[in-house]
Parts: structure tokens; C-alpha cells; sequence
């Protein structure tokens, strides 16, 4: 079995969800022969798939979503569809570089990450692919034109905007049909998701809710404390994980909650003199905060996360899966109304009983950590009830590869015979 994995080129959880599964893969199918595309932060990523024997391939034009702009505040087809759409999701140039790397490697199965452009390549080329997402829709098609209004950006154009999500909605629900299997780590919430496409796959019998896609190290025990001391320099301190990265709508929300997480933290050390804080923020620091811990991106987080008192975490799918298998005290936080592409999954995270901030400022930020600090059982209680209808049971990257393997074998078992000469 030969399997090509073309995960979505704009974060980390594409990456790590691709990682997880090929590791999955790799242990069901030991023959099979893997291969992997790196469209972002592929230096980190590059030797965590070799060490899995995965062959990869980078892109050559890699670009950091975390640290760039990607939208104005002017929403029409202009900025969203050609100026952002064009050079991720729906890329001609994209498709036609995974025609070419399909062409060259063959592969009996192509592994799409809420890739569009490789669902495309793959229909194009006549190879069985697998879709595996965290979207139920395009993000436009579950945010109304009211939240966006709301969140301050100016549509010039309702009707236009209301043309870009029907023609999304129309491609995903077709790329959903057309893939031999659609999987996702995302439980439904049927106010949310009725009529989506995935909804209309998981009720077809085509898709499936395999559970959290996520590395065995996040269920391992930890690595202990002292270890997590000696690394970071923690020293048995008390302290709690921030995080501001993924991928940014606006750069400036991002230094925004950077700057109210540093006041609120300043704040908690009047009545708690000895906490310290880890913020990971998917970008180079130049200056040095007392008390504080100033970290790029850590691959290997969960013995950091389950020594903590309490995580803030934006809500990148991926790091949602990862906590909730953690089983970690954990809050969300989007950093500001405007990064539209999250507001759905804090929706959701909200329904599902996490505590939840969006756009707060210090004193928010503050209450929380507050909280986690002073009613450690109360706070990590209603975290784990929420993270329960996320990871209740299994491995969501072994249900992945079997799904992935019986595709494959039925593929094969419809091929026609070769004609005997």
C-alpha cells in the first residue's frame, strides 16, 4: 500500500493530525511504503516524519500564517477569495502541484488534511482519496454576514459575500461526496451543523467521527517534573501555558493578547508571588520578562501541559484534540472577534461547556487564571466534563488508518483483471 498524505498547507495541526495518522499507518500496515508534502514549517516537521520513514516533500514557497496578515478588514471576493483562498485552500497552482507530485510518487490512496486543491489533484488523476477535516463547511458558510459586520469588517457587497458561500459550500459538499471516506475528530452539534456538508456525509453513512487525531505521547504519562524544570526553567513553580499563535487573521490581535496576557500575569503574582508563565507564541522573542518563559513552538508539549496549573489556548482544532485527550485544566481564547476563521470552533467549545473568552482584556484574562490558581478542583472539573464529548473513548489516528487501509483494499478489489495476452 502506497499512501500519499497532503495535508492543508496553512498550520501546525495539518501537520501533526498527517503525523499521527502515518504513525497509525505505519504500525497497521508495516509494508506500506508512505510519503508526505510540507507546505509549512516543514524544517520542524521533516525529521518527525523521516523518523516514521515517511519520504517528504517540501514546497519551495513557504509561508508563516502565524506572523502575516491574512485578510484586510474589507471583506468582498477581492481580498477573501483571491487574495487569501487562492493562495491556500484553492489553489490552481497548488492543484496542479499535487498532480505532479501524485504523477511521480503513484500512490494507491491520497490523505487529504482539509486540502482542497490535493481533493482536486486526486479526482483529477483518478486516485481514491480520503478526506479527513475539522470543518463541517467552509468557515464562511457557517458565519453569518451579521458576525462579520459584528466583528468590524466592512462588506461592501452582502450579495456578493452571500455568492462566496454558497459557490464554497457547493465545492466542499461536492469534494465530501466524491471522497471515498470523510473522517473528522470534530463531535457535531446539530445546532451548528445541520445541513453542512460533512453533517450530510456523517448521515450518508459516508463520513465518520473517528475521535481525537492525535500523537500516542499526548495519553503517555509525563516526563517528570524535575525534567520539565531542568528544560524550561520552571523550578517547581507554579505556572500556566498561554498561546497566541496558529493561524492570524490580523498580526495585531495576536500582539494585542500578548500584551494582556503579560498584564494579567503581572497582576496574579500580587497573591501568587512564585507563579511563572510558558507562552508559546510561534514566534521569535527579543526580550526577556521576569517570571516568564518565552518559547517559539514546542512539538513535545504534553509533559509541559499535564505538570501545569492552568492552559489558555487559542482554538486550533488540533490543540483542542491534544488537551482534551491531556485531559488538562484548559480555557479558550480568541484573540479578537475578527479572527473569523475560529469563531465557529469557540461556538462550539461553548456549547460544550469549556470556559471561553473572546477579544477580553486583561481583567478576563486575570478571572480566569484567578480561578485555575485559587479553585484548582473546580476549574480542571469542568474542563474535563467538557473534554469528555471530545476524546471519550479510542484513538481517533487508528480508526484514521484502518478507514484509510479499507479504502485501499476496496479500491483494488474493484479494479478489473488485466486481460490475459
Amino acid at each position: 500500500m502506497k499512501v500519499l498524505h497532503l495535508p492543508a498547507e496553512t498550520g501546525t495541526g495539518h501537520n501533526m493530525r498527517a503525523l499521527a495518522v502515518a504513525a497509525k499507518v505505519r504500525t497497521l500496515f508495516p509494508e506500506s511504503e508512505q510519503h508526505v508534502y510540507l507546505g509549512s514549517k516543514s524544517t520542524l516537521f521533516t525529521p518527525m516524519f523521516e523518523d516514521l520513514g515517511v519520504h517528504v516533500h517540501t514546497a519551495s514557497d513557504q509561508r508563516d500564517h502565524a506572523n502575516t496578515s491574512q485578510l484586510t478588514r474589507r471583506f468582498d471576493w477581492n481580498s477573501y477569495v483571491t487574495g487569501y483562498l487562492n493562495r491556500t485552500f484553492i489553489s490552481g497552482d497548488r492543484m496542479l502541484a499535487a498532480v505532479a507530485l501524485i504523477g511521480s510518487v503513484r500512490p494507491d490512496v491520497i490523505v487529504s488534511d482539509f486540502n482542497v486543491a490535493a481533493c482536486l489533484a486526486a479526482e483529477i488523476s483518478g486516485i481514491p482519496y480520503v478526506l479527513i477535516t475539522e470543518r463541517y463547511d467552509f468557515t464562511l458558510g457557517q458565519i453569518s454576514n451579521a458576525s462579520l459586520l459584528e466583528a468590524g469588517f466592512v462588506l461592501d457587497d452582502p450579495e456578493e459575500i452571500d455568492a462566496i458561500r454558497t459557490s464554497l459550500t457547493t465545492l466542499f459538499a461536492w469534494v465530501t461526496r466524491r471522497a471515498r471516506a470523510v473522517l473528522t475528530d470534530k463531535p457535531s452539534v446539530p445546532e451548528l451543523d445541520q445541513g453542512t456538508p460533512v453533517f450530510d456525509a456523517l448521515a450518508a453513512g459516508n463520513g465518520h467521527v473517528v475521535g481525537p487525531i492525535v500523537r500516542d505521547e499526548c495519553a503517555a504519562d509525563p516526563a517528570p517534573r524535575a525534567e520539565i524544570d531542568a528544560r524550561f526553567g520552571l523550578h517547581g513553580a507554579e505556572y500556566a501555558i498561554v498561546g497566541f499563535g496558529g493561524t492570524t487573521m490580523f498580526t495585531e490581535n495576536k500582539e494585542r493578547l500578548l500584551s494582556e496576557y503579560l498584564t494579567a500575569f503581572e497582576k496574579l503574582r500580587t497573591d501568587h508571588p512564585n507563579a511563572r508563565l510558558v507562552v508559546i507564541g510561534r514566534q521569535t522573542f527579543t526580550e526577556e520578562v521576569d517570571g516568564v518563559v518565552l518559547l517559539d513552538y514546542v512539538s513535545d508539549w504534553h509533559s509541559l501541559v499535564k505538570h501545569a496549573k492552568v492552559i489558555l489556548s487559542p482554538p486550533g482544532w488540533l490543540s483542542v484534540t491534544e488537551l482534551a485527550v491531556m485531559d488538562a485544566p484548559v480555557a479558550y481564547v480568541l484573540s479578537g472577534r475578527d479572527e473569523y476563521h475560529e469563531r465557529e470552533a469557540m461556538t462550539r467549545l461553548d456549547h460544550l461547556g469549556y470556559t471561553t473568552a473572546t477579544e477580553p482584556d486583561a481583567g478576563t484574562l486575570l478571572a480566569i487564571l484567578r480561578t485555575a490558581f485559587d479553585e484548582p478542583e473546580t476549574f480542571r472539573h469542568r474542563a474535563a466534563q467538557a473534554s469528555r464529548a471530545i476524546a471519550p473513548t479510542g484513538n481517533g489516528a487508528e480508526a484514521a488508518a484502518k478507514l484509510i487501509g479499507h479504502v485501499v483494499a476496496e479500491a483494488s478489489a474493484c479494479r478489473e483483471p488485466a486481460e490475459e495476452v
